[in-house]
């Protein structure tokens, strides 16, 4: 999976960044869509019924979450859900229409602001355990190699654009392996799974469930974790078709509040928590339990932390040859839009 959501829960330490310069003519638009939003949060004025938000889910994590806490209950509008492998098709789909708000780590939009799609981030949470990670490199269990110093001329299965590809490049930067040394095979998280588990590939960079399902089918064996290689985040990303209009943006803001409630409430209940995880991917709760654990992340304002790291990352990426234009990641955050759905959830700074 590309990110395990189970486990957020809200948090108040933490500082909100003031709003972006943007050029005039989108930063009126904002300016007046953020006011209609202000107005919208505190008064419920706009009248949502009629309108449908499209989801972008990965393996169906946010429809489970919602139907395991009945969080959608009362809401006036509608939403549909698309399912993806990764957050790359995601940005795609917003991209092209079919989908106004979708769920992914950072790493895709950085992707996303060097080609230029309109898409925003407009949530954000943030892992609070740096020594708990859901990212692994793995190698097939018989195999040979026990350290990450020995990748270099070895096959790696990674889905490019997403943050598995900035874990593998961080991990061999750490190694002292230029990321050109090892053959990188471009497959889904869950394609390289398969692949690494049947020693089609010599290592793969996968997450949680699937690290712990091929651990105890005695598949694979676990090279090294994410922990302290790459924080964990989870973004929520809308269309700015979506954000424009002021029915879609109302309806975006309370959805996001209403998953905020769902993952706190799955943040105190573990075992509800990991029940969910169960319905979600199917997988058997024991290892639910290893895979919920390995995630603990909070709802946050997005932080100039937050943008920092994002902004380095792309530095990264522009180095290593793997986006071709360096880019300033600030405008890829809807800060105005942020601040009123964080504030509205009592996530203040």
């Amino acid at each position: 999976m590309c990110r395990a959501v189970f486990a957020f829960g809200v948090t108040t330490a933490v500082t909100l960044v003031g709003v972006l310069s943007t050029p005039q003519p989108y930063a009126s638009a904002a300016v007046r869509r953020t006011a209609d939003l202000h107005r919208s949060v505190a008064t419920k004025s706009l009248n949502l019924s009629g309108v449908t938000l499209t989801f972008g889910d990965q393996l169906k994590e946010y429809q489970t979450i919602f139907q395991a806490t009945d969080a959608l209950k009362g809401a006036a509008y509608t939403v549909n859900w698309s399912d993806f492998v990764g957050g790359p098709p995601i940005i795609a789909a917003e991209t092209g229409g079919s989908v106004d708000l979708g769920d992914m780590a950072e790493t895709p939009t950085i992707f996303a602001e060097a080609a230029g799609d309109p898409v925003k981030v407009v949530a954000v949470t943030v892992g609070s355990n740096p020594k708990k990670s859901p990212y692994d490199i793995v190698v097939p269990s018989h195999s040979s190699i026990t350290s990450v110093s020995q990748l270099r001329g070895k096959s790696v299965a990674v889905q490019e654009g997403t943050v598995y590809q900035y874990v593998l490049a961080q991990a061999l930067k750490k190694a002292n392996i230029p990321y050109s040394a090892v053959t990188i095979e471009n497959l889904t998280y869950t394609n390289a799974s398969t692949a690494v588990a049947n020693g089609k590939v010599d290592a793969a960079v996968i997450g949680q469930p699937l690290t712990a399902l091929d651990q105890q089918s005695g598949q694979i064996r676990v090279l090294e974790t994410g922990a302290g290689i790459a924080p964990v985040f989870g973004y929520l990303t809308a269309s700015q078709s979506a954000l424009d209009n002021p029915k879609e943006a109302a309806a975006i803001s309370d959805f996001i509040a209403r998953f905020y409630k769902a993952s706190a409430l799955l943040k105190k209940d573990p075992l509800l928590a990991a029940e969910t995880y169960v319905k979600t991917f199917g997988v058997p709760l024991a290892v639910a339990k290893v895979a919920v654990a390995s995630d603990q992340g909070v709802a946050s304002p997005i932080t100039s932390a937050v943008i920092s790291y994002e902004q380095n990352e792309a530095n990264t990426f522009y180095k290593l040859g793997l986006i071709t234009k360096q880019v300033n990641v600030k405008s890829l955050f809807d800060l105005p839009f942020n601040k009123v759905v964080t504030k509205a959830a009592g996530i203040t700074s």
